[in-house]
């Protein structure tokens, strides 16, 4: 059994941790579905901070720190030009859909680097996202190139939870989306995100 200075200590740890994923899930602009998606990557499944374990909590901050949040500047490190996050609501709105897409596999890189990567070929050459004209522009290709990947993870997904007797066997996504959502487009990329936030409900369901 752990002494108690030692649980004390532990709990600490805990409480910094999460107040400091806050912050990053603030600076980096997560919506709820976003901030939870990400913790329950990193801790099999649970979606709230106050239920995570200390490696669960770290595990989500070194996430936010891929993509881009700075909790601190360490103390002895040298001083070196650091460009603020943009803070503009399209941005934090491209910045939330990459980190949402890493979280489902289809980008590779959540860093925000690899978003300005991104932006450079979509906003015509920026190399920071504070320098792009169009930030909504930037949003609406996020969306467009992952439009064309969604359908086949999707598909995959599907296949999986019905190996897992999640879904029934006769589901296709052309029927999930038809059924869940008939009045939208099915190649659009918001039919396409709610579909895949759907089937995270039904995972979640079939988790308890």
């Amino acid at each position: 059994m752990a002494s108690a200075p030692f649980a004390a200590a532990r709990q600490d740890q805990r409480k910094r941790l999460i107040r400091t994923i806050q912050t990053g899930r603030s600076r980096l602009g997560l919506d709820d579905n976003t901030y939870r998606d990400l913790l329950a990557a990193k801790s099999g499944g649970k979606r709230s901070a106050a239920d995570l374990a200390v490696h669960q909590l770290e595990a989500v901050l070194k996430h936010m720190r891929a993509a881009g949040f700075e909790p601190q500047k360490p103390v002895a490190a040298k001083p070196r030009e650091h460009r603020k996050l943009d803070d503009r609501p399209e941005a934090r709105k491209a910045r939330a859909l990459w980190l949402w897409l890493h979280g489902i596999g289809i980008v590779r890189d959540p860093s925000e680097s690899a978003l300005t990567s991104f932006a450079r070929r979509t906003c015509g050459g920026v190399d920071a996202l504070q320098w792009a004209r169009r930030p909504d522009k930037l949003v609406e290709g996020i969306k467009a190139w992952s439009a064309r990947l969604l359908p086949a993870k999707l598909d995959a997904r599907i296949a999986s939870m019905q190996a897992t007797g999640k879904l029934p066997l006769h589901i296709t996504r052309q029927s999930w989306i038809g059924d869940q959502f008939p009045t939208r487009d099915p190649a659009a990329f918001a039919t396409l995100q709610l579909a895949w936030q759907s089937l995270d409900e039904v995972d979640r369901a079939c988790t308890y």
